[in-house]
């Protein structure tokens, strides 16, 4: 390719895309639902194009009632030890419809990660739920199962990752000097690094 020929298709390349800069700034925002009812604290897409929202349990009721007079029993819980209302949704993008989900403990400041089946796996959080694992498995009738007990340790503000062997490895979290694995490990599941327990603040 000659010179000439090069700077001319370079040209014509940064004029293509300039064109479509101007024509995206051109957008505008629609608004699809006046509210859905709760906070969306944590959200995450799925593989099926469906957003999971989930808010957390000890700000009292939500504006999005549980479905079929479902409600959260829980004597912990600092706000409502009964609670009707939903503190997590599913939104259908594709339909702009949302359906009432049930979590039944505190999700505030937990972690999670997609798994490769596309299953949502949210762990720790706050009060009742710092020693959770919650799975959301994305199908058009499912709702959040709770794993009691599913930590080692309680974490909060943990951080999550997923590993190539389906594993997510969860590190850290308030006061947790130590990493976790979900599904748990066959030997034990807790490894302490007590060298984190030094950037600790006192």
């Amino acid at each position: 390719m000659s010179a000439p020929t090069f700077i001319f298709s370079i040209l014509l390349l940064l004029q293509f895309l300039f064109a479509s800069l101007t024509y995206a700034s051109d957008g505008s925002w629609q608004l699809l639902q006046k509210s859905i009812g709760i906070s969306a604290m944590h959200m995450q897409l799925l593989n099926n194009d469906r957003v999971i929202m989930f808010d957390r349990t000890d700000f009292g009721p939500s504006n999005l009632p549980l479905p079929g007079g479902k409600c959260r029993n829980d004597s912990t819980d600092t706000a409502l030890k009964v609670d009707c209302t939903a503190h997590s949704a599913e939104y259908d993008v594709f339909a702009n419809k949302f359906r009432a989900l049930m979590v039944q403990t505190d999700v505030w400041c937990s972690s999670g990660s997609i798994m490769r089946d596309g299953n949502l796996v949210q762990t720790g959080g706050f009060n009742d739920g710092d020693r959770r694992v919650r799975v959301f498995n994305p199908c058009r009738t499912c709702d959040w199962n709770e794993i009691p007990n599913g930590l080692a340790v309680k974490r909060w503000y943990a951080s999550n990752h997923l590993f190539p062997d389906g594993r997510q490895i969860i590190i850290g979290g308030r006061g947790q000097f130590n990493y976790e694995f979900v599904p748990k490990n066959i030997v034990a599941n807790k490894i302490n690094l007590p060298f984190l327990s030094e950037t600790n603040d006192k």
